[in-house]
């Protein structure tokens, strides 16, 4: 349940849909059904041999192969055949004795009009006298499909155990759920990873993968463990420095193969053609975090030319050890106008609570040397020199020094005299024109709410429906409520789970039995005292709780 108090601010939700009646006859999309197995699911004292799976229609042959799973994992692999609407599975000689064999047939199986099976179905047989009845289950959380590996520990546990195939593949539905059935008493350790590698020996550079906060689940006889829940990450890739770029005497480029942030160059230079060792400093690209500006202490011989760096450093961990890259260096002294890049044309403003927002101002080449009154700003009839925030070289952060007013046209106002540039000339222009309109202030406000959740830990989110929206979270408090202050008009909220899943606000929130109307009014109460304008509820409120905080005044 969802009980929300709103300040000043409004929210939206939409709905839509779309009813449309089917072009051409009706498609058959009813997927394949089991029938029966032979001998029958639940057998004892099975000794291997052939085992006949039936199904409602005939199977698409080429769908099998990733199709069916044995756990745990044979030492020679079962031999599998098709015969129209059915499977054949031979098991090899050598099955170990009072084990529970599980055959698993999950949702790559078609029929022949590509229609996969609606969930996976699970076989057992057993070489002794039970079918173990233990069970592991939980929930895979993430936007794609995953598998769950499940290893039988027969040792004391190591890492090193990922790395090798497991004994029990799951495939996670399509809300991550997953589940072990069958399982023997013991310690078990899992794995959660992306479906096309399920049943595959994990490789980290490549795969998606995660383990459960607890590395070791003890199952005792026919026990059920519930509720462990995995998220897979792929892991980032080592840094690498890319390539460079070298686009003057003493400038240029250098590009990393992901972001970096708070990072330090150790042992940074570059040695020119006449093996000369030049200096550099460097500032990182506010626009592309993955590249760096470089400037030269002095200009570099032409020809070839190598930048060397000892080591990236992020606090105490080394990132990247003795990386180089070769550039060249032009022979042409540079003649060229340096350029305003951005913003390509007239920026509208929509102002926030602190004056805001700052506009970056990117040029095409360093700007060296900046005098006095190199900047105007021009706002309706007032025209004032203003200073500029320099965040590198070739980028400033712009903001008139008392914020920007509402509903007025700006002109920021650049002397192409007053900038020299690292190499070639300064702006073409004598002046160059930078415009700005602002509109009205956001409106601000803040919401409340409260929640019932007998589950994990929720997230409430409020978002945009803007193509590059600003996302606010809130916890949850030991009150099972949750907070926004200062939030700008335009938000609609959304429930998600400690992982970021969205969901239905019941399911991820959890279902309320227990807050009456008189609890409800009291909440109401609190809420309004605190500055609430507008109060309300959804999912389980009725008529008579809406009623009940009619009454406050």
């Amino acid at each position: 349940m969802i009980f929300i108090a709103l300040w000043m601010v409004a929210l939206m939700f939409y709905t839509c849909a779309a009813v449309a009646p089917p072009d051409g006859g009706p498609k058959d999309e009813t997927p394949p059904q089991f029938i029966s197995a032979i001998p029958e699911a639940g057998s004892l004292h099975f000794k291997g041999g052939k085992v006949s799976i039936k199904f409602s229609e005939y199977i698409s042959e080429k769908s099998i192969k990733n199709a069916v799973k044995i756990s745990p994992r044979l030492d020679f692999p079962a031999v599998i055949k098709y015969a129209d609407d059915e499977l054949i599975i031979n098991f090899p000689e050598g099955l170990l004795p009072d084990q529970t064999y599980v055959i698993t047939i999950n949702r790559n199986l078609k029929d022949e009009r590509s229609v996969a099976l609606d969930q996976s179905i699970q076989i057992a047989f057993s070489t002794g006298e039970i079918i173990d009845e233990g069970i592991i289950s939980g929930r895979v959380f993430g936007e794609d499909g995953y598998g769950v590996h499940l290893w039988k520990l027969e040792k004391e546990f190591e890492d090193s155990i990922f790395f090798t195939e497991p004994l029990y593949v799951s495939e996670a539905d399509d809300d991550g759920f997953f589940n072990f059935k069958y399982l023997a008493p013991g310690d078990y350790v899992m794995l959660g990873i992306e479906r096309s590698a399920a049943g595959a020996i994990l490789v980290p550079q490549r795969m998606a993968y995660g383990v459960s906060s607890k590395k070791v689940y003890s199952l005792a006889k026919n026990q059920r463990i519930e509720g462990i829940y995995l998220r897979p990450k792929r892991e980032n890739p080592p840094l690498k420095m890319t390539h460079g770029e070298w686009l003057g005497k003493r400038w240029g480029w250098m590009y990393f193969n992901q972001e970096l942030n708070d990072i330090t160059f150790k042992g940074l230079n570059i040695l020119d053609s006449k093996e000369g060792v030049h200096s550099l400093d460097f500032y990182q690209d506010e626009q592309d975090k993955k590249r760096f500006l470089l400037i030269a202490s002095d200009t570099l011989n032409v020809g070839k030319a190598i930048l060397n760096i000892e080591s990236v450093v992020s606090g105490k961990d080394s990132l990247l050890n003795h990386a180089k890259i070769n550039f060249r260096v032009p022979g042409k002294m540079d003649t060229t106008h340096v350029k305003q890049t951005q913003p390509e044309s007239t920026v509208t403003i929509r102002l926030e609570k602190d004056g805001g927002p700052t506009i970056p101002i990117v040029f095409s080449k360093p700007i060296m040397v900046i005098t006095d009154s190199a900047f105007f700003l021009v706002a309706d009839t007032d025209t004032v020199v203003v200073g500029v925030d320099w965040i590198n070289p070739t980028e400033i952060d712009f903001l008139p020094p008392m914020g920007w007013q509402e509903k007025t046209k700006y002109q920021l106002m650049v002397f192409a005299d007053k900038l020299t540039p690292i190499e070639g000339k300064s702006l073409k222009d004598s002046v160059t024109y930078i415009r700005f309109n602002s509109e009205k202030k956001l409106g601000y406000g803040g919401l409340s709410g409260l929640i019932k959740n007998e589950g994990i830990q929720p997230l409430i989110e409020l978002s945009t429906l803007k193509k590059e929206p600003q996302i606010f979270h809130s916890s949850v408090d030991s009150n099972l409520q949750f907070h926004f202050k200062n939030i700008p008009e335009g938000y609609t909220v959304a429930s998600k789970d400690q992982w970021g899943n969205a969901g239905n606000p019941t399911t991820v929130l959890g279902k309320n039995t227990d807050l009456n109307e008189s609890k409800f009014y009291e909440y109401a109460k609190k809420f309004m005292k605190d500055g609430a304008t507008i109060l309300g509820g959804c999912c389980e409120i009725r008529p008579s709780h809406i009623k009940e905080i009619s009454k406050l005044k």
